[in-house]
């Protein structure tokens, strides 16, 4: 009976087929499954990239925005006009007569 369970081999004209070996395909699945995982992952690491500089040229529009409002806000609270209206109503204050004004050189 162990005569009947011996290996069996194939010769074609010198040339044999073995059973191959399982280590080396086992490391060569092994090998490409890792190679897949590292371009898939880098392919999501990107684009969650691409979604944060998205949303940072987002938050850049939205302050650039903001930073226009306040800049016409304070032209606006800036004006001679308005200071001199709040200064003469608000606190009482008024042109200073000619004798008031001393120049100091």
């Amino acid at each position: 009976m162990s005569e009947a369970v011996s290996q069996v081999t194939v010769k074609i004209t010198g040339f044999s087929l073995y059973r191959p070996r399982l280590s080396s395909v086992f490391i060569a699945i092994i090998l490409i499954s890792l190679l897949s995982v590292l371009f898939v992952w880098s392919r999501i690491h990107a684009i969650n990239l691409e979604y944060s500089i998205s949303s940072m040229e987002r938050d850049i529009r939205s302050h650039e925005q903001q930073i226009k409002k306040l800049k016409t806000e304070a032209a606006f609270l800036a004006r001679d006009e308005r200071i001199e209206k709040l200064a003469r109503k608000e606190l009482g204050l008024r042109t200073p007569s000619p004798g008031q004004i001393i120049r100091v050189e």
